[in-house]
């Protein structure tokens, strides 16, 4: 009897860990609701049917907006992650919510780079080309 105590303590903890490493996997991974675009453009750049002028412009536009996003990312991330910790630190009230809204700014920056970005691939794909890219990233699990 105390084994299975001790095997249903052991499994509950484990799993509640695991939930946790999960939430903080989550605060590190998911960054942004706006779509990702440019990796199926870059990727399935063939299968679009995109012609070298096309894909020089977007490799243009990769190439000046990519560092900035991804930096905007590494920011959204640590901010989260250090909301978090801060919360479990016993931060005030005030504190966390001013962190907080430090963070959706952040975020608000980023999904408008985001549209941004689809507003330029929208401009440099024909038609069908657009409509072929969102049916490719709908697709996706």
């Amino acid at each position: 009897m105390k084994a299975l105590r001790t095997l249903a303590l052991s499994l509950a903890l484990l799993a509640a860990s695991a939930a946790h490493a999960g939430e903080r996997q989550m605060l590190e991974t998911y960054v942004s609701p706006a779509p990702s675009l440019m990796s199926i453009l870059v990727s399935q750049a063939t299968e679009l049917g995109l012609n070298a002028e096309q894909q020089s412009k977007l490799a243009d536009w990769r190439k000046a907006a990519q560092p900035q996003r991804e930096k905007m990312e590494r920011d959204i991330i640590a901010d989260r992650l250090a909301i978090n910790q801060a919360m479990l630190d016993g931060r005030s009230n005030a504190e966390v919510q001013a962190m907080v809204k430090t963070l959706q700014r952040k975020e608000i920056k980023l999904v408008v780079a985001k549209l941004a970005c689809r507003d330029n691939a929208k401009k440099v794909l024909a038609k069908e080309q657009w409509e072929k890219l969102i049916a490719m990233y709908t697709a996706q699990p």
